[in-house]
């Protein structure tokens, strides 16, 4: 045993150093195998390190609870914003969702209102009200941003921190539960190692990322009994995004069956309920000038709010082959498995999550059930409070032990593909991004432009920015890819620059 542990643990360290060579050359050759994606290292010391734990167990440095989660939020923020920020700057961002968001917020603190150029493609209008696509009015909150430091980097920071607050309200919260401040702490650096979080956060801003902090946080509030705090969260949760209402919902299922709240319950159901029909039917369309477009990913059930409630009470036919197909199966995994299946110990709770999971598992639109995706706002939340109740009704001691560890395992395993995120290969610049960048800092601040959609999000902070092919009527300038260049009218374009594979167009005098 002693010899065989010495081994695994020599073999951890070498994996661990060559994990490290990797991110910082890019590649590791052995011959005439090439290593290049730093998950495959990380997924195999996880496998060593916990089959050494098995054998006998790691020895962990004494630290204070309140300061380990202290550490892992400071871990959490660093890392996370580099990934952010890189991803940003090697052009692996998109115009839908950070490009687009951006110009609404920085069009908000420059006076212009929520408006945006920047259009999804289901959208026929070359400019929108942002509030008749997705009505998110916590973008107000974040305007004066856009104001000391213009630009993605600002927004991609604060959604960092944002998610990273998750982490000391879970320590909290679960500290009341478990009465246990170590496994307390245990849960909170669990959720910041959550595949879902990180995927979430890595991928642009969304504003219903910021439910996830918010929710647990009212959680927090009720079981203190801080019901002021707790409303504030709901509220704030709700101006995320019209659909944040369901989990509001989700958090009313929580109130009535985990905590017995049957009155609170039914009044936070109905405000969101109410909340979320004034949106979805009044609201939006006004803005908009036409039907709320979101229901499309549940045309099989209905064409309104309404007509699908229906479907879903009295024609479960319309949604059980869709809700449970393979692929939702491993969707549903996928969620449950970074915590060590531990929520299923604690149905009542994690039933919470049925409204959001279901949003997610009726839709049309596959991208609803990624579990790395921001979809799952509404449901991460419910799920690790879940999984805090689990733990805590678990009564063989051994399973106690086991649970946690195997829950980091998983975690790692399955959001592996983050460290890809921190290798060179992947945020180290080439003639691609330097070109951008050339062609890019030619542009006046002020002018309109129509990009490609990995350049939008940089060229987002003016008041008319194009993904292209859109805009061409009114845009000063044109920048793509020379592959592109047959798409941009002759008459009214002439090519002022280029930086391969990009070409700078500006309208010429004739077809001004």
């Amino acid at each position: 045993m002693t010899a065989t542990v010495r081994v695994l643990d020599g073999l951890a360290v070498v994996i661990a150093l060559a994990l490290l060579v990797m991110l910082a050359t890019g590649v590791i050759a052995l011959g005439a195998a090439v290593l290049d994606r730093p998950e495959d290292l990380l997924v195999a010391l996880v496998v060593v390190v916990a089959t050494r734990a098995w054998l006998r167990p790691i020895p962990l440095p004494a630290v204070r609870p309140g300061r380990a989660v202290a550490l892992g939020v400071v871990v959490y923020v660093l890392v996370m914003s580099f990934i952010a920020l890189t991803r940003h700057a090697a052009l692996r961002s998109h115009a839908l969702d950070l490009g687009q968001y951006l110009q609404i917020v920085w069009n908000i603190a420059h006076g212009r209102g929520p408006v945006s150029t920047v259009v999804p493609t289901y959208m026929t209008a070359e400019r929108m009200h942002a509030w008749g696509d997705h009505f998110s009015p916590v973008f107000y909150l974040l305007a004066p941003l856009q104001r000391v430091a213009p630009g993605a980097a600002s927004l991609l920071l604060a959604q960092t921190v944002i998610l990273a607050a998750g982490a000391p309200v879970v320590y909290r919260w679960a500290t009341r539960v478990l009465g246990d401040p170590r496994a307390a702490a245990a849960f909170a650096l669990l959720y910041l190692v959550s595949p879902s979080l990180q995927g979430i956060n890595a991928r642009d801003i969304h504003p219903a990322a910021f439910a996830i902090p918010l929710l647990l946080a009212a959680a927090w509030a009720v079981d203190a009994g801080r019901w002021g705090w707790g409303v504030a969260a709901l509220v704030l949760t709700l101006a995320c995004r019209e659909d944040a209402a369901v989990a509001v919902v989700g958090f009313a299922v929580w109130l009535a069956l985990a905590r017995r709240r049957h009155v609170a319950a039914a009044v936070v159901a109905a405000a969101a309920l109410a909340v979320l029909a004034v949106d979805v039917s009044l609201l939006m369309p006004r803005f908009r000038g036409g039907a709320y477009v979101h229901l499309g990913r549940y045309a099989h059930l209905g064409t309104s709010l309404g007509g699908i409630v229906v479907s879903l009470a009295l024609r479960p036919w319309r949604w059980i082959a869709i809700g449970l197909t393979p692929a939702r199966l491993v969707y549903l995994g996928a969620l449950l498995l970074p915590l060590a299946l531990l929520p299923l110990r604690a149905p009542l709770v994690a039933a919470a999550a049925v409204p959001g999971l279901a949003i997610n598992l009726l839709a049309l639109d596959p991208k609803l059930v990624d579990p790395q995706a921001q979809y799952q706002a509404f449901v991460l939340p419910f799920l690790v409070l879940a999984a805090v109740e689990g733990y805590r009704r678990l009564r063989d001691e051994r399973w106690r032990r086991l649970a946690l560890p195997a829950a980091f395992a998983l975690s790692l395993v399955l959001t592996a593909r983050t460290a890809n995120d921190l290798s060179v290969r992947f945020w180290g610049f080439g003639d691609v991004q330097r070109g951008a960048y050339a062609l890019m800092a030619r542009v006046p601040a002020g002018a309109a432009i129509s990009a490609n959609e990995r350049l939008v999000p940089h060229l987002a902070t003016r008041p008319e920015v194009h993904v292209f092919p859109r805009g061409l009527d009114t845009s000063e300038y044109v920048l793509e890819m020379r592959s592109a260049a047959a798409r941009v009218p002759s008459d009214r374009y002439a090519v002022v620059a280029s930086a391969d594979p990009w070409v700078l167009w500006q309208r010429s005098g004739s077809g001004r």
